[in-house]
């Protein structure tokens, strides 16, 4: 069976999901160069969310999403072939 991923936000939560929950992205084989770009757009995701929810710099927003988009294909990428990844902001 072919695993499937997704790329999605939580507070505190490293981004990367499976159908069981949460992936440590050190479990992950990715490059740390990739394990660090998620981690930085996943913290980037909580300062422009704030506690309550609600997106404080649409500018901002719309440059994450895209970085985000870009992270799911890089992780697609190196996960190859033999997983699927999608992206859910």
């Amino acid at each position: 069976m072919t695993p499937s991923y997704r790329l999605f936000p939580d507070y505190g939560a490293d981004p990367v999901w499976a159908e069981r929950g949460m992936v440590d992205l050190d479990d992950l084989p990715i490059s740390s160069r990739l394990r660090t770009d998620l981690r930085t757009w996943a913290a980037r995701w909580e300062e422009l969310m704030g506690k309550d929810f609600r997106i404080r710099e649409k500018d901002s927003h719309n440059e994450w999403q895209r970085d985000g988009r870009r992270l799911a294909r890089d992780l697609q990428r190196e996960l190859g072939d033999d997983a699927v990844v999608t992206y859910e902001p």
